[in-house]
């Protein structure tokens, strides 16, 4: 604690550019360890300096500075720390980095703002402050959207895990589910994406998240939004239907060769699983699914998560959804099963058996 107290003085805006440099290393370096975050974050001015050489005329120092913020907000300890005490700067100077197509830094500062809207409990207060900026989201967007948006090599993919993250809110939702600005369509075709991993993960998480709210579930399914394709054909493998089973498929599934592959990476393939379980809550949502051959795409993919290149946590999401669509409307009897009232006891229970299963 003393040696970041001597080096406090260095790290000021003012102080001469070989000092800062120095400082700001260290600095930097701690970050790297968890020990080392838990130290600097106990440092109020240390992190306002932080904040400042995030603007320095150095590119250097800029740079290591929002590294800084890069590494500590990766933990939950430091996001907190850091909406706390600096929420109503921080957010408009990173947004402000990232829609400027000239920045250098902008994909560093879109992971400072995934950073801190990963935590659930902090999302909705980076939510309020980023909505509080007039068409913030739509420009962030367009950002998105607009692949080589930014002039300096900067690709944005992590706009991505922050949409799904600001989505985790009821009013970062609402945001994406406009029908007048038509964001979430936009942002659809991203769920194929194949360019990155990251921005691909993050489309298909705010798909999830939006997915969890039944009363825009009518609109998901309806043909101005039409999300199931987008869900199921990256689950979708290269087997074969026959006529009946491909006509009730939506087209972009209908017969589609030996040279199809599935989405490779599991945790993607179960959040798509996980979508289509909220789809199931209401009895309208299950009908379309039935209707739309939902069932024979799944048991397809139940096959696949049954080899040694599958995965037992997608397996378990494909059975509960499997679970649901088997059953008439007569052995389930709700409507809408984010509806029913399930016992504290059965709840604990599920909630046993789900962490067994992903043991």
């Amino acid at each position: 604690m003393e040696a970041i107290e001597e080096i406090l003085p260095f790290l000021s805006i003012k102080s001469r550019l070989d000092l800062k440099a120095v400082s700001l290393s260290h600095v930097l370096g701690l970050t790297g360890s968890v020990d080392g975050i838990k130290l600097l974050i106990q440092n109020e001015t240390l992190l306002k300096h932080l904040l400042d050489l995030t603007g320095d005329e150095s590119e250097s120092i800029a740079k290591d500075a929002v590294l800084c913020f890069v590494n500590i907000t990766a933990e939950e300890h430091g996001a907190e720390v850091v909406v706390d005490k600096f929420l109503d700067p921080l957010v408009p100077l990173a947004y402000n980095a990232v829609l400027d197509e000239n920045a250098k830094l902008s994909d560093a500062w879109c992971m400072v703002l995934c950073n801190i809207t990963r935590p659930e409990h902090l999302a909705e207060r980076v939510v309020t402050q980023l909505v509080a900026i007039e068409y913030s989201i739509e420009k962030l967007v367009t950002c998105f959207t607009r692949v080589n948006y930014n002039k300096q090599k900067c690709h944005l993919n992590y706009l991505g895990p922050l949409f799904s993250n600001v989505s985790q809110s009821k009013s970062g939702r609402m945001v994406f589910c406009n029908r007048s600005t038509g964001l979430l369509r936009r942002i659809l075709p991203f769920v194929h994406h194949e360019g990155s991993i990251v921005r691909r993960g993050g489309a298909i998480g705010l798909l999830k998240n939006v997915c969890f709210d039944s009363s825009v579930h009518d609109w998901l399914l309806s043909a101005e939004m039409d999300i199931l394709p987008f869900i199921l054909l990256p689950l979708a493998g290269p087997e074969e239907f026959d006529d009946e089973t491909n006509d009730k498929l939506p087209v972009d599934l209908q017969y589609l060769g030996p040279d199809k592959k599935r989405e490779e990476d599991p945790d993607v393939r179960k959040m798509l699983v996980e979508s289509l379980a909220q789809l199931c809550a209401t009895r309208k949502g299950r009908e379309y699914l039935r209707d739309h051959s939902t069932y024979e795409i799944l048991r397809e993919l139940h096959k696949f998560e049954c080899t040694s290149e599958g995965d037992k946590n997608v397996l378990n999401a494909v059975e509960n959804v499997v679970d649901i669509l088997i059953r008439t409307e007569d052995e389930i009897g709700e409507d809408n099963l984010k509806e029913m009232e399930i016992p504290d006891d059965v709840k604990s229970k599920i909630e046993t058996m789900n962490e067994e299963a992903e043991k």
